[in-house]
């Protein structure tokens, strides 16, 4: 097994830094006020950073009585200052030299602390947009990729930005000013060694950028190798049971193996890869050394420099080193960030299939709920297939008026669930049209839509949240009030007054310590808080025990008076509260009709069903002739 594609990866482009800034000026421009202060300390950090070399040559020329051959920018603040404190001009230098250390450390301390700061917010921020971007997305492309790999994209990519936005102007754009400072200063001493230090910077900063194009792919295959180990190590933990108790554990630990040593042997490349241009800069820098050192000693044996001048280029030279190695590493990291950020960029440019519409739907209270009113739903002639599978839905064509129930059946496979979807549009049908409140649904708002319509599943979902969060869906809008009204409606008192904190309990993940009844009852509460127009059902009752059923009962009569809905039935017995019943066979409608007209009717398939049941198994003829009589 492959864990990435090579040729992809040879393919990956570079990144231009108009590029870079383009993402700079995007999500720094809401941290204006730290920016600027970043750059205010940054460079009062440069600045005295310049000036201790300048304190030590004062020094050393001082105390080797060579004060007068040298080209000292100190000499006319260091006496005067000296003679005002009443001290030696050394002393003076020294404590000036300390004083400079200390505070040049505070100054570091508060540039890393903004820097960091400006790095995670700006990540932050991409990270949320990523995320609302991955929601946005139709559901075909969440078919396409694992949950462990999404996680990866929207963590680990943007998490690898963290250090581009923390670094990039303190360390690169801030290093780059130090160079520029740096020569100069440099310059005022000496043009020759001047010239010779701005070559040996000029040649060092093409050889670190030059290396970005052997090391993009490298890094890249690396995140790719760990984006589908991700997937894999969340696809196995989510089907554990399965796997534990069908004997898949050898196969799957062997698989995961495989994985895991070629995702190592990606990491070793990568740590190679940067092993190799620490390994360069090291090198690169002994040569700068040898350099300045050859030049220096040539001066002072011409009596050019004296002894602190030289000191002073040395100096110079040494901080030189940090920003040019800070460099490197960061454009290390820099690729890095750039496989990350092209990954992101793929992302952001993966557009969804479903263009939102425009229009907007009339409110429930608003409705008209006549019987002879526009269909609150309807189908024509729709026709729909996943990506690569046979056609789930043919030619299907029905409406549902406002206020009735339609009871939908049919076997495992037969569309329904399909239909549901379809009605959510997190699909778009193939051919024909799907109306709402008489508006093709293409042209409606996804979220207008989805407020329109509730939907109760067998499987809920619970989040690792507060009571209130989980019940309300994160919607600050709504009321305690509301909220326990609606608890105590459903049945669900003697369980709200058990909550240490009440609706500040906190849930677990997946409904931990809660039964499938207790589970549903607050999957229903949730539907009476939203107060849709347009209800789906999921046989939500058929994992309950009777009694449990018994007291949703007549809370879902009410839920369901007035609104028009859908029941996906996979008992019977459910259908006792549905005005029509629509069956599906292979994804076409066998048959549509009123209930009790279908139930009088033994030709119907609906009364054959009542016979067989709906998986084809024979019921005793009591049970049938008592369906018959609740049904009627």
């Amino acid at each position: 097994m492959r864990i990435f594609n090579q040729t992809r990866l040879n393919k990956i482009e570079r990144v231009s830094f108009g590029e870079y800034a383009t993402l700079l000026k995007q999500y720094l421009r809401h941290l204006k006020s730290r920016f600027f202060w970043l750059i205010i300390f940054m460079a009062i950090s440069i600045v005295l950073s310049l000036l201790s070399p300048q304190i030590l040559r004062f020094f050393i020329d001082v105390a080797t009585n060579k004060l007068e051959d040298s080209k000292d920018l100190l000499r006319s603040f260091l006496f005067p200052l000296a003679e005002s404190l009443g001290q030696d001009p050394l002393v003076t230098a020294s404590l000036l030299f300390i004083a400079l250390s200390i505070v040049g450390q505070f100054i570091w301390l508060v540039t890393s602390y903004l820097s960091q700061d400006i790095g995670w917010k700006t990540t932050n921020q991409i990270r949320g947009d990523l995320a609302q971007h991955c929601l946005s997305l139709d559901m075909t492309f969440h078919h396409q990729k694992t949950p462990g790999e999404m996680v990866e994209r929207v963590d680990g990519d943007t998490t690898a930005l963290a250090t581009f936005f923390s670094a990039l102007v303190i360390d690169v754009f801030g290093g780059l000013i130090r160079l520029g400072l740096i020569l100069l200063m440099v310059f005022l001493e000496d043009w020759r060694i001047g010239l010779a230090m701005t070559a040996f910077t000029a040649i060092s900063i093409y050889v670190f950028n030059l290396t970005r194009s052997v090391a993009v792919p490298i890094y890249a295959a690396e995140r790719e190798g760990y984006a589908k180990l991700f997937g894999f190590i969340e696809e196995r933990l989510g089907g554990i049971e399965d796997i534990r108790t069908n004997g898949g554990v050898p196969y799957t630990m062997s698989r995961f193996f495989k994985m895991i040593q070629e995702v190592f042997q990606l990491n070793l490349r990568s740590d190679i890869i940067g092993e190799c241009l620490r390994s360069l800069t090291r090198v690169l820098f002994a040569l700068g050394y040898a350099l300045a050192m050859g030049i220096c000693i040539w001066l002072y044996q011409n009596n050019f420099f004296t002894l602190g001048s030289i000191v002073l280029i040395l100096a110079y030279m040494r901080q030189l080193q940090l920003p040019l190695d800070t460099i490197s590493q960061r454009i290390n990291e820099l690729q890095h960030a750039t496989a990350s950020l092209k990954r992101i960029e793929e992302l952001y440019h993966t557009k969804s299939g479903l263009k939102d519409g425009t229009q907007s739907l009339v409110p429930q209270s608003e409705t008209n709920l006549h019987a002879d009113a526009t269909p609150a739903i309807s189908f024509s002639q729709v026709t729909f297939s996943y990506v690569g599978d046979e056609i789930v839905l043919n030619d299907v064509s029905f409406e549902l008026r406002e206020g009735k129930i339609l009871g939908l059946l049919g076997r495992t496979g037969s569309g329904k669930t399909t239909i549901t979807r379809l009605l959510f549009r997190l699909y778009d049908a193939n051919q024909g049209q799907i109306q709402i409140a008489g508006i093709p649904i293409q042209n409606l708002k996804q979220a207008d839509l989805r407020r329109y319509i509730g939907l109760v599943t067998q499987d809920v979902q619970l989040f690792n949240a507060t009571v209130r969060q989980n019940l309300t869906l994160f919607d600050d809008q709504i009321s305690s009030e509301k909220i326990i009204s609606v608890i105590d409606n459903l049945g669900l008192t003697s369980w709200y007054q058990s909550l240490p904190e009440g609706l500040d309990s906190m849930l677990s993940a997946g409904g931990s310590g809660l039964s499938a009844g207790e589970a549903q009852l607050l999957a229903f509460t949730r539907i009476f808080l939203k107060d849709p127009a347009i209800i789906v059902l999921d046989e939500p009752s058929s994992r309950l025990d009777p009694a449990t059923e018994a007291r949703i009962d007549l809370a879902l009569q009410k839920l369901l008076q007035g609104r028009t809905s859908i029941i996906i039935a996979h008992r019977l017995g459910t259908l006792q509260r549905v005005d029509e019943i629509m069956i599906l066979e292979d994804g076409h409608i066998r048959e549509h009709g009123d209930r009790r007209a279908l139930v009088a009717d033994p030709q119907s398939r609906f009364s054959q069903l009542l016979s067989t049941g709906l998986e084809g198994k024979d019921l005793p003829d009591e049970r049938v002739q008592a369906f018959k009589e609740v049904l009627v």
